[in-house]
């Protein structure tokens, strides 16, 4: 039987998720203080998931050294502040470019009272702060993997979204992993591009096994804007997007 979506089994993972001590090999273990998992939690049963590499540092000093994050500094908060400042006119961080992708849906979803979404739900593939490629998942023992092997399969098993929208090889390469993809993530990229010059309207449904849960699965580059391609190339799936946006 397929399991249904239950709003305690959600409070309950949000609660996992934002008072994680820290699992064997991940970064969060090894560095105490800068373990500050980011719950942006969602009312109901969200439409599109997006998932993006990790919650970075807000402070460039913390960047140089993630033991100096204050004790009592609160990355959800924090985060849930700059959504609300943007929804508000100010442009700041990689939120801007996620709402653009978006059409402007991804902030209008968003409840200013209640400070949560309504359709949307956004996570991380890694959930602490910090900077996936500074190199440090490249030391010995570390695991890049072990927040979303933990928590991310998880996420899809009790939120149930219709579309999970991964953004960053990282994120896309493990969900493709997990939907028995063959291929590269790059490789379903470009099938996307494809599809947009013939303009197709159609996004395949992948069964995740181990979450026991269907879905639309769209791979984006990370829309940080760093690199040109990858920015055009989102200016091009833009278009993709607005196929899955269906409420």
């Amino acid at each position: 039987m397929t399991p249904r979506y239950k709003r305690e089994n959600v409070a309950a993972l949000f609660h996992e998720i934002k008072h994680c001590a820290g699992k064997e090999n991940c970064w969060g273990k090894k560095n105490p203080k800068c373990q500050r998992p980011v719950v942006l939690p969602c009312k109901q049963q969200p439409e599109i998931m997006i998932v993006t590499e990790q919650m970075n540092l807000p402070e460039k000093k913390w960047k140089k050294d993630p033991r100096e994050i204050p004790e009592d500094w609160n990355s959800s908060e924090n985060l849930l502040n700059i959504i609300k400042d943007n929804k508000g006119g100010k442009k700041s961080g990689i939120v801007p470019r996620i709402n653009e992708l978006f059409h402007g849906k991804f902030l209008k979803d968003f409840e200013n009272n209640e400070m949560s979404f309504r359709e949307f739900y956004w996570t991380h593939f890694i959930k602490c702060a910090g900077n996936l490629r500074s190199g440090v998942f490249e030391l010995k023992g570390l695991d890049k993997n072990i927040c979303a092997d933990t928590f991310l399969s998880k996420e899809i098993r009790v939120l149930r979204p219709k579309v999970i929208v991964c953004m960053g090889e990282h994120a896309s390469t493990w969900i493709l992993k997990k939907a028995k993809y063959g291929a590269k993530w790059t490789d379903l990229l470009w099938e996307e591009v494809e599809q947009i010059v013939r303009n197709e309207k159609q996004i395949a449904e992948r069964e995740i096994a181990e979450c026991g849960h269907k879905a639309e699965i769209i791979v984006l580059p990370h829309p940080s804007g760093i690199n040109p391609l990858a920015t055009l190339l989102n200016k091009k799936l833009k278009n993709l997007l607005y196929f899955a946006l269906s409420f």
